[in-house]
């Protein structure tokens, strides 16, 4: 099966209703907040804020991802200036168990590289064990456990620009 080429289109207002129908979803919900908070934080980055945030197109749209300045976060205090941070969902409980999830936050990290950031990094909570192993599967490598703004502990994970 050949793997499928990801776009990743900019939010808009429009896509608050998708946007809660996946948020909804069980294998989001455990992980990620209440819908109305997400597009409420959404809502706050929208119009030009730091956070950049995109619908994940296969065919159709199936998942969401968004980068920002890491070292805005405290538990981020020690990667270099100009990383940036991402977290994903797949939204379509179809495409669960595909690979999907490692493919397109692989080709979204490579293009931030691509752009110049020196890493890109990602924080899943160690009660994520889908998420942590989702994100060692594309790629990323263990750098440090630390205690988030929630006081949860997570597992930061980075990926360097390839060497050759």
């Amino acid at each position: 099966m050949p793997r499928p080429e990801y776009r990743f289109v900019e939010v808009t207002r429009a896509d608050y209703p998708l946007l809660r129908r996946w948020l909804a979803e069980p294998h989001v919900a455990d992980t990620w907040g209440e819908p109305d908070d997400e597009i409420a934080l959404i809502e706050q980055e929208i119009d030009g804020g730091d956070c950049k945030m995109h619908i994940v197109h296969a065919d159709t749209p199936i998942g969401y991802i968004q980068d920002w300045d890491a070292v805005t976060e405290a538990h981020y205090r020690d990667l270099p200036t100009g990383t940036r941070a991402i977290d994903t969902l797949l939204g379509e409980p179809s495409h669960l168990g595909q690979g999907h999830a490692k493919r397109y936050v692989r080709q979204y990290a490579d293009r931030l590289l691509t752009a110049g950031a020196p890493l890109v990094a990602t924080d899943p909570r160690l009660t994520n064990p889908r998420g942590l192993a989702m994100y060692r599967a594309a790629g990323f490598q263990p750098h440090a456990q630390r205690r988030c703004e929630t006081g949860e502990t997570v597992q930061i994970l980075t990926l360097a620009p390839s060497s050759g």
